[in-house]
């Protein structure tokens, strides 16, 4: 009989910890919904920026290409202006690394946690690849500096100033490859962010309805 009451104490011990890691579960996968939810603002606020930038760094390189830096330097300043500001969008993951790390994904579908690793493995390819090319950028820089005027380029963000720079020297072939280089490299950036953000977007989309589904099987 004791025997019996032990083992059955813990059974119940063992149900009990169950329902409560699966209510857990329920929960993260809750947190994880409203950080897609975030994450798709941002993508779609991104993926706009990114596009919107495309042109006019393409311009920069056909501008120097062309060798007329210097045929309208106020029209440069503002193209360099803009092609100089960073865009690293707020990728929220932390949802995702709570449920992984509470064993959460042994309660969930295989194909969920197949999407989720998918989707991670995206998020972390997106800021692996923004490192290494910037890591790429921030060592040509100061070749660029020796360049280029960027003294106006610290001015406190204002949507009314007007950004200035000097004549740019008569460049050597080595420097013309160099600085030309360096702005096909930020083109080239802002393309794979495109084509990553896209990607990510379009995983989203059966991620949201199989969290819904899961969630509402518990």
């Amino acid at each position: 009989m004791i025997f019996l009451a032990v083992t059955l104490g813990f059974i119940a011990e063992n149900i009990r910890e169950h329902f409560a890691e699966e209510k857990i579960t329920q929960q993260y996968l809750e947190s994880l919904q409203v950080e897609l939810n975030h994450n798709k603002t941002v993508f779609r606020a991104a993926d706009s920026l990114y596009k919107t930038r495309l042109p006019i760094e393409d311009s920069i390189v056909k501008i120097f290409l062309a060798k007329k830096e210097n045929a309208n330097l106020f029209r440069m300043a503002r193209l360099i202006h803009t092609s100089r500001s960073q865009c690293m969008p707020p990728i929220e993951i932390s949802a995702y690394n709570q449920l992984v790390n509470s064993g959460g994904l042994k309660y969930i579908d295989n194909k969920l946690k197949d999407s989720l690793s998918k989707y991670e493995s995206l998020v972390e390819g997106f800021k692996s690849y923004n490192t290494a090319v910037n890591n790429y950028m921030l060592s040509a820089f100061p070749n660029i500096t020796g360049i280029e005027d960027l003294s106006d380029y610290i001015h406190d963000e204002d949507s009314n100033h007007v950004f200035t720079m000097s004549p740019y020297p008569e460049l050597t072939e080595k420097e013309r490859r160099e600085i030309t280089n360096y702005y096909v490299f930020h083109y080239e950036r802002t393309n794979g962010n495109c084509k990553n953000i896209d990607d990510l977007i379009t995983a989203q989309i059966p991620l949201h309805k199989m969290i819904q589904k899961e969630i509402q099987n518990y």
